[in-house]
């Protein structure tokens, strides 16, 4: 009987021991627990403090790209490339900006775009136009990446949108001559060129400011008729070519110079011609002769005068 009260107060001390190897795996768990709390508190807050500082360099960002500030002691772009006078639907700015990594495109004092400089110093920027008219054109460049600084303006430059084809409202010349060269004159949209074709001949003038031209020496290949297209180009690009033909007739019994200037107050024959120059010439020499005429009598007189006040 006392074999079994022992073994039985063995049991009940290693029952006693249990609950104390527990509470101690408790305590460890509860202390593993709060540590990795507070590592994930501090790892949000590096992470709240990481996307702040990412926004802050964002609207940094952002505010100096709006707002750069101006060195007036830098150059700015130049505009050489961009074409003055367009016929598309695009108006393409082209230029140089070399030292810089963007470059600004201003429409009419308002900017529309921001593109990059390639490595070779030249930028390209093509803004779409719904309208005809002009349009004025500046560029500017930015340095620097946090703190930006801009470059002047540069000079503007007005470009032409004009998608409407030159127009020809008069054209004259001889149609029957004795010359082996004639001259056309005319009237079309000012700055326009006026291009003479036939076969392998080509005569090309410019319209004056004034709305006229006139192109001389042109040459007939044949005997008979001869027929010349007329062909108008603007300067963005637009042309024409006139529906009726210049048909001039080269005859050798002609007495008409086809390369004299023609207008409907001066003859074009050059029997006229020859004519209207001579009553030229004879009124200048008539005008001399009674300038002559005049100073003589004049002088004839003032001798009189003298002859008489030394006899007096």
């Amino acid at each position: 009987m006392a074999k079994k009260k022992h073994k039985s107060a063995k049991n009940t001390t290693a029952r006693n021991t249990n609950p104390s190897k527990d509470s101690m795996v408790s305590k460890v768990e509860i202390k593993d627990s709060r540590d990795k709390s507070f590592s994930r508190l501090i790892g949000t807050l590096f992470i709240v403090i990481g996307l702040l500082l990412i926004g802050y360099g964002v609207f940094s960002y952002m505010k100096a790209e709006k707002n750069p500030v101006l060195d007036e002691t830098l150059t700015p772009p130049s505009l050489a490339e961009t074409p003055l006078a367009v016929n598309g639907e695009e108006i393409i700015v082209k230029g140089e900006a070399p030292g810089y990594k963007r470059a600004q495109i201003y429409l009419d004092n308002e900017l529309v775009k921001t593109v990059k400089v390639d490595k070779d110093g030249k930028y390209e920027y093509k803004h779409e136009i719904a309208d005809e008219g002009k349009y004025i054109i500046s560029t500017a460049a930015l340095k620097g990446c946090f703190k930006k600084t801009t470059t002047p303006k540069s000079d503007p430059i007005i470009v032409t949108v004009d998608r409407t084809a030159p127009e020809l409202t008069k054209i004259n010349y001889a149609e029957e001559v004795g010359t082996n060269t004639f001259a056309i004159t005319g009237e079309g949209e000012p700055n326009t060129f006026v291009i003479v074709k036939r076969g392998t001949d080509v005569y090309e003038t410019k319209v004056g400011e004034d709305g006229k031209f006139v192109i001389k020496d042109i040459t007939l290949r044949e005997d008979g008729v001869n027929v010349y297209s007329v062909v108008l180009k603007d300067e963005a690009g637009n042309t024409k070519e006139v529906e009726e033909k210049v048909s001039v007739i080269y005859s050798e019994h002609s007495s008409v110079n086809g390369n004299a200037v023609i207008d409907s107050d001066l003859p074009v024959a050059s029997g006229e011609l020859e004519l209207a120059l001579s009553i030229i010439r004879d009124g200048k020499i008539m005008a001399i002769l009674g300038l002559l005429a005049l100073l003589a009598f004049l002088a004839s007189s003032g001798i009189v005068v003298l002859k008489k006040n030394r006899i007096a």
